[in-house]
């Protein structure tokens, strides 16, 4: 069994496998330099002579009675106290705070100030206020991170420019700070920059250093550091949004497709776990406990989804891992409800719920990435290194969560989760392409085995219809035979016995000779196609018997009408009706006696009908109106034949007795059926 185990491992080790590990790293470090790097590198960068960069303050820290809304105008007993020097980025971690009398903790007021001396703006404004975008004129506060539990409040020479509306908890700390100091240049600008920033008791906190000059030299690194901390994040949460959604209508389509539904829970977590970048500058929608609750379960059940799906790429991976992470979000999901506990014990046990999370996952990706390596396909690896890399940037960000990482530093966490979407999207891409290609193959055989049938078919229809053309020819030569031995060859061996007794006369061997004429040509009439019409047939009759008729004195009335046409009436059933007719004439001319001769047609009881009238006696010798039925072998010889041929084609012969003479009358179907072959 260790075999197939082997070889699969040798598979993953080779080249593409050392390929994947390169594009890894190079994803891996470019995410970090976005995460990380960027906006720092372009922070630090030289200012313009009108702008300041400080990081150097003043700091005062103190308790407060209360945790209020900040006064528009300083109090200066507010501010009175020693201020001692920091450097910045400053943060402070969290810490049990002061009491009160009572014993319980008091919310903390930070104190930071700069002095803007000699600080203008480079050029004058249009009085354009904050909330246009930035890059007019103005002195500018620019302040690229600042966080903690609680609210912040800019003061410029004691007097109130700037405080947050948002939610206590969760604030608008992945917002870069932007606050005009002097009303677009249309004031004079402060002295003294003040920044109050009021902390929930022990929350600790941050703040990046800070800028100050005009609003077009600082508006560049305002926007770029604006698009990295949450410009790209709200993109891409939004084209994740829609490729979940398109995601979970496939997998309605298509149930057994788990991938699909997975991915689009992925996005729906990802996008709410997401959230808490992204609020802070209004009022929640939501209360704060209700929205900690589900963004702190949202991380845990993102880290259920992935394990989940990187199982369905390694198959042999273990399965308890699952249930241990499916009970800690159960857990997680129970202590931190906000039917058990307030906002601010949700927001204090977020950084353990996080590092619990931290805890989870590390054992879960290395057992994954383990037995990916040595199990799993190429795809296995790759989601389980991609596990991997992303530990370092959720320990990063729990760090700065926790104020243990310099403030201006990014969350990589909204940018680095994109490598999980990007290998979700990889493998739906990669299971449709093999499912167009496993079709198009399928296509490609299907026709290849429809072509071989269509040659086979083809060379069995050509088989056959040589058959069918041996037969027919083998058909039409007896036929042919059997019509030369009935009539011509008939009359030809009873011509010759006359002759060899010595009883035939020149004038009797004509007209034999010529009957026997007359019989081949309508042999070889029958053979040309007359697609179903039978006048057509009829004049070819009247074309051979004409000279015969003139030479016998009998005058021919010519008087048929249209028909319909005759679907079963092929070259066999013209020679039977032709033979039929001509044996009828042939009766009148030899013992009718006639002097004239009426062809007449119509069409009657779902056939059509020939009528042959002369002025003679023939075979019905009674009153008018009598009817006479030709049967075989009844009659003589001729008057049989007739019988038996129009049986063939499934028609009828009669005669009657009319007013002056005899009427010979041939009836003929319009339709046969198919199983009624003609004889």
């Amino acid at each position: 069994m260790r075999a197939p185990f082997a070889s699969t491992r040798h598979h993953t080790a080779t080249l593409p496998g050392l390929r994947v590990w390169a594009w890894l790293a190079l994803l891996a470090a470019l995410c970090w330099l976005l995460a990380t790097g960027l906006a720092a590198v372009f922070d630090a960068g030289p200012p313009s002579p009108a702008t300041r960069h400080f990081v150097q303050a003043e700091l005062l820290t103190r308790p407060a009675g209360s945790f209020g809304e900040p006064a528009r105008l300083l109090n200066p007993a507010d501010v009175a106290g020693p201020w001692s020097p920091v450097s910045l980025p400053l943060s402070w971690p969290r810490t049990q705070g002061p009491d009160d009398d009572a014993g319980e903790p008091l919310p903390q007021v930070t104190w930071l100030q700069v002095r803007l001396d000699g600080l203008h703006a480079a050029t004058p404004g249009t009085g354009v206020q904050t909330a246009t975008p930035p890059g007019s004129g103005g002195l500018m506060l620019y302040l690229p991170r600042w966080q903690t539990l609680g609210r912040i409040a800019v003061y410029g020479d004691d007097q109130l420019l700037y405080r947050s509306l948002g939610d206590v908890v969760w604030t608008a700390f992945n917002f870069p700070l932007w606050v005009p100091l002097d009303a677009d240049g249309t004031l004079p600008p402060p002295a003294m920059l003040r920044i109050r920033i009021d902390s929930l008791p022990g929350a600790g906190g941050g703040l990046s250093s800070i800028w100050v000059g005009p609003a077009q030299d600082l508006a560049p690194r305002y926007r770029l550091r604006s698009l990295l901390q949450t410009g790209v994040a709200d993109v891409l949460g939004m084209a994740a949004l829609g490729l979940g959604a398109f995601a979970l209508a496939v997998w309605l389509l298509r149930r057994r497709e788990r991938t699909y539904l997975l991915f689009a829970l992925f996005t729906l977590l990802w996008v709410l776990r997401g959230l808490r970048y992204h609020v802070g500058l209004e009022p929640l929608p939501i209360p704060s406990a209700w929205f900690g609750w589900m963004t702190i379960n949202s991380g845990n059940a993102l880290l259920v989804t992935w394990y989940v799906f990187v199982s369905t790429l390694v198959p042999t991976a273990p399965r308890w891992p699952t249930r241990v992470l499916l009970a800690l979000l159960v857990a997680s999901s129970i202590v931190t409800l906000p039917l058990v506990a307030d906002h601010e014990w949700i927001a204090a046990l977020a950084p353990l719920a996080y590092l619990v999370t931290i805890g989870a996952g590390v054992p879960a990706n290395i057992l994954m990435a383990w037995a990916a390596w040595r199990h799993g396909g190429r795809e296995g690896i790759v989601a389980a290194s991609i596990g991997l890399l992303h530990v370092p940037v959720a320990v990063h960000d729990w760090m700065m969560q926790n104020f243990m990482v310099d403030a201006e530093h990014l969350y990589a966490w909204p940018l680095s989760t994109v490598a999980r979407l990007a290998m979700f999207i990889y493998v739906i891409l990669s299971r449709y392409v093999g499912a167009v290609d496993e079709a198009e193959q399928a296509n490609a055989r299907l026709t290849h085995r429809l072509g071989e049938r269509e040659a086979e078919l083809a060379e069995s229809y050509e088989r056959l219809r040589a058959v069918q053309q041996r037969q027919m020819l083998t058909r039409e030569r007896q036929r042919l035979m059997q019509d030369i031995h009935d009539g011509m060859g008939s009359q030809l061996m009873s011509a010759l016995k006359v002759a060899e007794s010595g009883q035939l006369s020149e004038a009797r061997m004509a007209i034999v000779l010529r009957e026997c004429i007359e019989d081949l040509k309508l042999t070889v009439d029958s053979l040309e196609p007359v697609e179903a019409d039978l006048l057509l047939l009829l004049a070819t009759l009247r074309y051979r018997l004409t000279p015969r008729l003139q030479g016998s004195g009998l005058k021919l009335r010519w008087e048929v009408s249209d028909l319909p046409a005759i679907d079963w009436l092929d070259p066999r059933g013209a020679l039977h009706v032709l033979r039929i007719l001509q044996e009828a004439i042939s009766h009148i001319l030899q013992h009718a006696g006639a002097t004239e001769l009426r062809v007449a047609t119509g069409e009657a009881d779902g056939g059509v009908f020939v009528t042959l009238d002369d002025n003679g006696q023939s075979v019905a010798r009674a009153e008018p109106g009598a009817h006479v039925a030709a049967t075989a072998g009844v009659r003589g010889k001729g008057l049989s034949n007739m019988a038996r041929r129009a049986q063939a084609v499934g028609g009828q012969v009669g005669w009657e007795a009319i007013d002056g003479g005899t009427r010979f009358r041939l009836w003929l179907p319009l339709q046969r059926h198919a199983d009624e072959p003609i004889c």
